[in-house]
């Protein structure tokens, strides 16, 4: 990268959010169960907790970890201060456990972990947008993304301080996701093209795609304070059409002859482009299957597609597409390279199973029908946690030692 070097700071984020993300998805399991009437009474109390730690914990740790190493290198230039993004880093967690420990306690106020969390956010937001003022060489457009994941995370956490909001609905929820959503689609525009053999985005689709999504974030802080139906179904439809705009844009589902390159692709960057596509082909069909199920929830309401609309966005689709670039990323972080030829498929089958069978306990809530058979469908929680168990041992078991790493940046 043209003489600068890479600064881990990134990686107390990922540790402490992958952490977090086992700790929530146990949770979560637990509570399917209960859900499904197998109760758990010991650990009840903490199923209150669980949207907190996914989102608040895992997700806001594992992006803000994320855009502090990749937006700096997108620009070839150092992040501002590593000691500001510690002390966000800092004052994240300590707003997460403090928040945990109110809400087990049942403490009524959480004004103090919220203002503590939101000082972590805006050191983010701002160091990220000073790096952003900076013009990168190619695709531009991605900045665009970024600015308005940015502005969302702020908005999302400034607006119940200052506002009367309901953050127990549906559409907060989505509103929240639409965060991680955006930023995923900053670093996919701007990585996809060299990954799928330099193919330069359609740049018309792509503002049409900056331009819905846009209008997307305002219907979504609309809807959080109007409950009006149809602004919240095309708060969805929206949405929808955003992810379908990119997904155009970025040639995610074809669109351009690859048969050449293919080729000429050894075994190993073979192996990295087809688990590049399946990923993301995957994760974007459950995004789009999220939001119909937001459409479905505020046409017909039921528990059904409120959890689908939830999950099929945050493991469907953030979940699977950060299992597709963490192997990516890891290399300059731990100072070992990732053999891509070593990897299995099996993860990925775990995800996807533990949403059917989320799909069909859900289904069985809904519908109040219970049988021996139940707890079959309750294990949903448990085959996420497995996947994610092989996916850490699959990529262990995969690095290979590198020569020579110099993980610092070399400071003038």
């Amino acid at each position: 990268m043209s003489g600068i070097n890479y600064s881990p700071i990134g990686r107390p984020f990922i540790i402490s959010a992958v952490l977090l993300s086992f700790f929530g998805v146990s949770i979560g399991s637990l509570w399917m169960f209960s859900l499904l009437g197998i109760r758990i009474a010991e650990v009840s109390d903490l199923f209150q907790i669980h949207k907190t730690v996914q989102t608040e914990g895992f997700l806001t740790l594992m992006i803000m970890g994320v855009s502090y190493m990749i937006i700096p290198r997108f620009r070839n230039t150092a992040l501002p201060s590593n000691k500001l993004a510690a002390l966000s880093f800092v004052l994240v967690l300590a707003s997460l456990i403090l928040e945990l420990v109110q809400k087990v306690s049942r403490s009524e106020s959480l004004a103090y972990s919220e203002l503590i969390r939101l000082g972590g956010i805006m050191i983010f937001a701002s160091m990220s947008i000073y790096t952003i003022r900076i013009a990168p060489k190619l695709l531009r457009e991605a900045d665009y993304f970024f600015i308005m994941a940015i502005i969302m995370l702020s908005l999302v956490h400034i607006l119940p301080l200052v506002t009367a909001v309901e953050i127990n609905t549906l559409n907060y929820i989505q509103v929240w996701l639409i965060f991680p959503t955006l930023m995923i689609f900053g670093v996919k525009y701007k990585t996809l093209p060299s990954f799928l053999g330099f193919i330069r985005p359609r740049r018309n689709l792509t503002v049409a795609c900056l331009a819905a999504g846009a209008v997307g974030c305002a219907l979504g802080i609309t809807s959080m304070y109007y409950d009006d139906a149809g602004i919240l179904v095309a708060f969805n439809a929206v949405m929808i059409l955003t992810a379908l705009l990119f997904a155009a844009s970025s040639y995610i589902y074809g669109g351009f002859d690859n048969s050449e390159i293919l080729k000429m692709m050894p075994g190993e960057k073979k192996a990295r482009y087809d688990m590049i596509l399946r990923h993301t082909r995957i994760a974007f069909l459950f995004l789009i299957a999220g939001f119909t199920m937001g459409i479905m929830f505020y046409l017909y309401n039921g528990f059904l597609f409120y959890d689908l609309a939830i999950h099929y966005t945050a493991i469907g689709f953030i979940g699977i597409t950060i299992m597709l670039f963490l192997p990516l990323m890891l290399p300059p972080i731990i100072g070992k390279s990732i053999e891509f030829l070593k990897f299995s498929r099996v993860p990925l089958l775990l995800i996807v199973g533990a949403l059917g069978l989320r799909t069909a306990g859900n289904y069985i809530i809904e519908k109040s029908v219970h049988s021996d058979l139940t707890v079959v469908f309750a294990t949903s929680g448990l085959l996420v946690l497995a996947g994610m168990l092989w996916f850490i041992v699959m990529i262990h078991k995969s690095m290979s030692e590198i020569p020579s790493v110099n993980v610092e940046f070399k400071k003038k």
